[in-house]
């Protein structure tokens, strides 16, 4: 080896006049290069190989992967997921997004799990909320006007200080001596009254105009407008009557008609009141006036024993008489006690279309309140739904 470095030097030495030159370059043997050149080739086509089997590997799977996402949406909509989102990775299934309340991730997973050369699934699905939210309404005291000569009192609920503002200022040009609201509230969240409110104040004043006393109340939760007073003027009667009717109907709640004739023209005896209640009840012994079930609507036999009913009042012109309405227990109090209005003021109708005097009669609605029978049998309910006729002394 020492040998063959010497002859190397003195090769060198030859080329450059007998001395090495610092500045001559190294030739190495051809020999060397074409060894190299092998080697470079070899390793080159191994990493092209490589690079090549990556890319057909990698292309092949992307391509696999979309099949299964593809699929598995189509699976996850068919299924009613349209919020779910699928992302594969080799044959495993992420799903990520979300599902209604009544949908669960175990479903979903199942609506993609068969698909063919799915491994695995798994991710997670958040529940969103997707129904009807209960809706909270807010119901205050009915508006209850009560006067006197040139004073009022208000009670009730509104739905702002502005609307117990606009009450003050408009009944205080019509009673002048005073409008004590003390008792009337602002609720927040009540539903607006415009729509019968200021209609409502005008019908008060009318009122007070041709009453010296009375009282209007009006209840949106019920949907009822009652009004009291007494004249000694029966036309005046049924005008202030039909006008408070009108007025109800005017923004859809029922009337209950309380304006009744100071005097009556011939005041019935003792003996006339209790012949008439004798009679009543007679005629609705063991019977009801029946309705439609769940509604107002009289039935045919019901519109029968009015006739009846009818023509015993008839007998007896000058008395004065109160129409009740009752129900059962079944359903909600507030919906019982509606519906016993309705059906009482229903039966006032008739009575009145068959000739009454409306002035005659008044009129109420007791719900459930008042019960003759046991409402936990079919029988005592049917008993408890009824309609009561009373005969009414007159006071003083």
């Amino acid at each position: 080896m020492l040998k063959s470095k010497k002859r190397g030097i003195q090769d060198v030495a030859h080329y450059t006049g007998g001395r090495p030159s610092a500045s001559s370059s190294f030739n190495p043997d051809p020999r060397d290069d074409d060894v190299m050149s092998s080697v470079g080739f070899a390793a080159a086509v191994i990493v092209g190989f490589i690079i090549i089997a990556f890319l057909a590997v990698r292309f092949g799977t992307a391509g696999i992967e979309a099949d299964l996402e593809a699929k598995a949406r189509q699976a996850l909509t068919t299924s009613g997921f349209t919020e779910v989102n699928v992302d594969a990775r080799g044959t495993s299934l992420r799903l990520s997004g979300s599902i209604t309340t009544e949908q669960t991730q175990d479903e979903a997973y199942a609506a993609v799990s068969g698909i063919t050369g799915v491994g695995s699934v798994g991710g997670a699905l958040w529940p969103v909320f997707t129904g009807d939210l209960e809706e909270i309404v807010v119901t205050g005291e009915a508006i209850d006007i009560t006067w006197n000569g040139d004073e009022a009192i208000v009670s009730g609920s509104v739905s702002s200080t502005e609307k117990v503002a606009f009450v003050n200022q408009t009944l205080s040009s019509t009673f002048t001596n005073g409008v004590d609201i003390a008792g009337l509230s602002a609720l927040e969240g009540l539903e607006d009254e415009t729509t019968w409110l200021g209609t409502t104040l005008s019908l008060v004043q009318r009122f007070a105009d041709a009453l010296p006393a009375g009282r209007v109340v009006v209840d949106p939760s019920a949907k009822l407008l009652t009004v009291v007073g007494e004249t000694e003027d029966k036309a005046l009667r049924d005008e202030l009557n039909d006008l408070a009717t009108e007025t109800g109907a005017g923004f859809g709640f029922a009337v209950t008609t309380g304006v009744r004739l100071l005097v009556l023209e011939t005041p019935p005896t003792d003996k006339e009141v209790e012949e008439l209640q004798i009679n009543l009840d007679d005629l609705i012994e063991g019977k009801v006036v029946e309705f439609e079930v769940k509604s107002y609507a009289l039935t045919s036999e019901g519109e029968a024993l009015l006739d009846e009913i009818s023509a015993a009042l008839e007998s007896v012109p000058n008395v004065r008489v109160r129409i009740s309405g009752h129900t059962d227990s079944q359903g909600s109090h507030e919906d019982n006690q509606v519906l016993s209005e309705l059906r009482a003021r229903t039966v006032l109708e008739y009575l009145v279309a068959k000739g009454a005097d409306q002035g005659r009669f008044e009129m109420v609605g007791l719900g459930e309140s008042e019960p003759i029978a046991d409402n936990t049998t079919a029988e005592g309910r049917a008993r408890n739904r009824r309609i009561e006729f009373t005969a009414l002394l007159e006071e003083g």
